[in-house]
């Protein structure tokens, strides 16, 4: 029963995290896969290297652009929706541009003008894709990396808190690890908080993490309450044979 509790509690922790940020994960995996496809383009070497390589960088801007959308439906915060619809608008004109000036710069390598307006382009792409990231995580240039910290951060005291959790039935303790584990989950909830009450997160989602959080308050108190009882019963036992 003990590992059965503590199994539940662990599973609805991890929803808590989950929650709201598989749409947003899978948008940022779509964009490291653009990146990737827009530095091959830049690399290429010759005008039918470049023609492959561009043919692959718009079929994963196909899928961008898709994901993107959907992303910009679910905004809720009208300045984000905004952001987005600017950053995709962006990012499709200068793409459409990218590979006559990357044919412009191969044909002649040594005009300053075709690599700067090359770079140039590349550069416009780049900060798009940076735009489109950034509105769908809400966050601004500035603070492009706080939205990473912070999921890092919760991911780790979720880590942490399964770890605290695994502790040996027959030694265990209330007074002394009950406060240490509620401390420790509330942390983790106030960082659930924090995702529901963005302007970003939808309302569906947004009940979603509350009912969560209050699950995971009602698992860990039901996983200490098997502690008790296993201790309890073990203490029985014990006493049988006194």
């Amino acid at each position: 029963m003990v590992r059965a509790a503590r199994a539940l509690l662990s599973a609805v922790t991890r929803l808590l995290i989950l929650a709201d940020m598989a749409d947003v994960m899978r948008l940022l995996s779509h964009l490291k896969i653009v990146e990737e496809a827009l530095e091959a383009v830049k690399n290429a070497t010759n005008e039918q290297d470049l023609a492959n390589r561009f043919k692959e960088f718009g079929k994963e801007m196909v899928k961008l652009n898709y994901v993107a959308a959907r992303r910009q439906q679910e905004l809720k915060d009208p300045h984000c929706r905004d952001e987005m619809a600017a950053a995709r608008g962006a990012l499709k004109k200068n793409a459409t541009m990218l590979y006559t000036a990357s044919q412009a710069f191969l044909r002649h390598p040594d005009v300053a003008a075709t690599r700067a307006n090359r770079d140039y382009v590349f550069k416009q792409v780049q900060e798009a894709i940076a735009g489109i990231s950034n509105a769908a995580q809400a966050t601004s240039p500035t603070d492009e990396n706080k939205g990473h910290t912070g999921i890092g951060e919760l991911a780790a005291a979720l880590n942490e808190f399964d770890n605290k959790i695994i502790l040996d039935p027959m030694t265990f303790s209330e007074a002394r690890f009950r406060p240490s584990l509620e401390e420790r989950l509330e942390s983790i909830i106030s960082g659930a908080a924090l995702m529901a009450d963005s302007s970003c997160t939808r309302d569906d989602r947004r009940e979603r993490i509350v009912a969560e959080c209050n699950a995971v308050r009602q698992a860990l108190q039901d996983l200490l309450s098997e502690y008790m009882n296993n201790v309890s019963y073990t203490n029985l036992v014990l006493a049988s044979f006194l």
